[in-house]
């Protein structure tokens, strides 16, 4: 309900806080496809989003690494995984995990 009324807002600019936390990854994959996404309803708009949700890392712009507050990382999601810092690292031990 919240991101429905943000985007009848019609804002230039959107901050979310992990918008698609509390839905299924179906019904997160759907509103990211329509309405988050670089093809959804808030696609010609500035998009902040923090978000948990690893499997959309790879269609936005940026991605900005932090840890302790402090911007650790920042560029595409090729870019991060080329460099095999901080991120490419957690993903690897994400992925380990979830293997498991």
């Amino acid at each position: 309900v919240s991101l429905a009324r943000a985007v009848y807002s019609d804002a230039d600019i959107y901050l979310m806080d992990d918008p698609l936390s509390a839905v299924d990854s179906h019904v997160g994959k759907h509103i990211f496809d329509n309405v988050i996404g670089p093809k959804g309803q808030l696609q010609k708009k500035t998009r902040i989003l923090v978000t948990h949700g690893l499997a959309f890392l790879p269609q936005v712009d940026m991605i900005v690494v932090m840890k302790g507050g402090e911007i650790m990382e920042r560029g595409t999601f090729k870019e991060l995984l080329d460099k095999k810092g901080e991120f490419a690292e957690f993903l690897i031990q994400h992925l380990a995990v979830t293997d498991q």
